[in-house]
């Protein structure tokens, strides 16, 4: 009975001592990966809804008296509807000179008379004074270049920030709809007046 007791231990042993053997060398292969990212440039007028158009609306055919009130007091209407128009945002990858325009087409009038009194200079858009919004500081791009704070509409296109250092990602130039507003002075004729308004971004 002690002698078989012993066998067993032993053979436990040898089997112990033969699974620490070490396995073969692993064979290895390798490739390297290269990842080029192009300069690119994107600007985008933020806001949801459906198939919508983006839009500001000046609706005081619908509400004389407060036009009639701005005429004899501050000359200036606020917006009375925006719709999907909450931000303006640029994306810039890429070293250099880049810069962001404005421009407007000449009105076009529907009403009953010339269409006179009325300019594209009269909508002023001041940045961030109704919206709250501020341009983005995320990313220090604007130390190398610089923003307008305010600009009326105008049929030539006008530059209204630029900067040498790319953004970094989206970043929002601080001003959306509810940042313009429509000066009044009393001769304009009746009707409706609509522009297109197109910002667009530069690089070289």
């Amino acid at each position: 009975m002690r002698r078989a007791r012993f066998r067993k231990c032993l053979l436990a042993l040898m089997l112990s001592a033969t699974a620490s053997v070490p396995l073969a060398l692993a064979q290895t292969a390798s490739h390297s990966v290269a990842v080029s990212v192009p300069s690119y440039l994107g600007i985008r007028i933020v806001g949801g809804g459906g198939g919508a158009s983006r839009s500001v609306e000046f609706g005081y055919g619908r509400d004389a008296p407060a036009f009639m009130t701005a005429q004899d007091g501050s000359g200036s209407l606020a917006p009375t509807n925006v719709t999907r128009f909450s931000d303006v945002e640029v994306n810039v990858a890429g070293f250099g000179l880049w810069s962001v325009y404005v421009e407007a087409t000449p009105f076009v009038y529907t009403g009953p008379s010339g269409g006179t009194g009325l300019e594209l200079a009269d909508i002023r858009v001041e940045r961030g004074s109704t919206s709250g919004l501020t341009q983005d500081a995320i990313s220090v791009f604007w130390f190398f270049g610089r923003y307008d704070t305010t600009w009326t509409l105008s049929s030539n296109p006008q530059r209204i920030a630029r900067s040498l250092r790319g953004t970094g990602g989206w970043r929002s130039l601080g001003f959306n709809g509810w940042d313009y507003s429509l000066a009044v002075d009393g001769d304009e004729d009746a009707g409706t007046y609509t522009t297109t308004v197109t910002y667009f971004l530069t690089f070289p």
